[in-house]
């Protein structure tokens, strides 16, 4: 009668004790606000993005952020399983040279809308040339504003293909976003800015 009960408490302490070998449980709240089940679900998929070369970091923060929120356990799952899917299909996409936080901010643009593929032809128009955490981040901000994923890629190709800085890029993020809120046209400011660009200036151009 009591060997049920036991092999339960022995499954959930092996759960436990993978999740502090996993770094799932180096925030202690995490331990004691997620459900069994939960911890066991994020254990598996932190495993999982491990094996696969994936960085855990993200999947950390998301999980924090979950408990930050108070979203339920289940709720939380969802989202570090949807987050390593889209990692994953940006780690693939984007091959093993991208950085984690270009690997992040793929994901967030996959989030938003964009297709994993358009993201490999802008790391492959860039080469090792730069970073694309930016790109991406103004991308997925861009689709987020309600500027079609055509659009947006097609601002965001031209002006990494044009040889755009970051600080230019945020400077384009700006004004598209002053734009869409005094009522222009996503697409059209997205557009209409990328076309306004000034060409960057050489490097070591004073």
């Amino acid at each position: 009668m009591t060997t049920r009960p036991v092999r339960g408490l022995f499954t959930i302490a092996l759960a436990c004790a993978a999740l502090a070998q996993a770094g799932v449980a180096q925030d202690p709240r995490i331990g004691t606000r997620l459900d069994a089940p939960s911890r066991a679900a994020i254990t598996a998929l932190v495993d999982s993005a491990r094996a696969q070369g994936l960085p855990i970091e993200p999947l950390m923060e998301k999980v924090n952020q979950g408990l930050a929120v108070g979203a339920d356990g289940p709720r939380i799952v969802a989202a570090v399983r949807n987050l390593t899917i889209e990692m994953a299909s940006a780690h693939r996409e984007l091959g093993t040279v991208a950085s984690v936080d270009e690997i992040k901010a793929a994901a967030s643009a996959m989030h938003a809308g964009v297709p994993a593929v358009e993201l490999g032809k802008i790391k492959k128009q860039s080469g090792l040339r730069r970073s694309l955490t930016l790109p991406f981040t103004v991308l997925a901000d861009l689709v987020s504003r309600g500027v079609p994923v055509e659009a947006g890629v097609n601002a965001i190709r031209s002006l990494v293909g044009a040889g755009a800085k970051d600080a230019d890029l945020s400077t384009f993020q700006r004004n598209v976003s002053v734009d869409i809120e005094q009522g222009a046209p996503p697409a059209a400011a997205a557009e209409t800015r990328a076309k306004a660009m000034p060409a960057p200036k050489p490097e070591g151009d004073g």
